[in-house]
């Protein structure tokens, strides 16, 4: 599915969030709103910025350390884009479907379970 702006569509947070639903964890989204790029921006700030955001509800851990399933932070540009670990690389949406990148990009991580 390309990338889609709205909580539980497929934006980095929702596709971050449904992959720890996926193992079995909470809803990290909760009741938090927002249907375009606009919003979202809105959201993330009102939260003190996304790393702030992740940092609120999962333990941040060294990038090196994170494992299959946890989430990661890439930068794009001078915002940080969520990413799932898959091992040596790391998966998010993007405008043409799933986008995988190297590990070696990960610049923050965070334990999802």
């Amino acid at each position: 599915m390309p990338l889609e702006w709205g909580d539980h569509a497929n934006d980095c947070v929702s596709a971050a969030a449904a992959a720890i639903v996926a193992q079995g964890g909470s809803d990290l989204v909760g009741d938090r709103r927002w249907s375009n790029e606009a919003e979202a921006e809105a959201a993330i700030d009102a939260a003190g910025g996304i790393s702030a955001a992740v940092s609120s509800v999962l333990m941040e851990i060294a990038p090196a350390f994170a494992q299959r399933g946890d989430i990661g932070a890439v930068l794009a540009g001078n915002r940080l884009i969520l990413v799932v670990v898959e091992g040596d690389t790391l998966a998010a949406p993007g405008d043409l479907g799933l986008r995988r990148l190297p590990r070696k990009f990960m610049v923050q991580a965070w334990q999802a379970l």
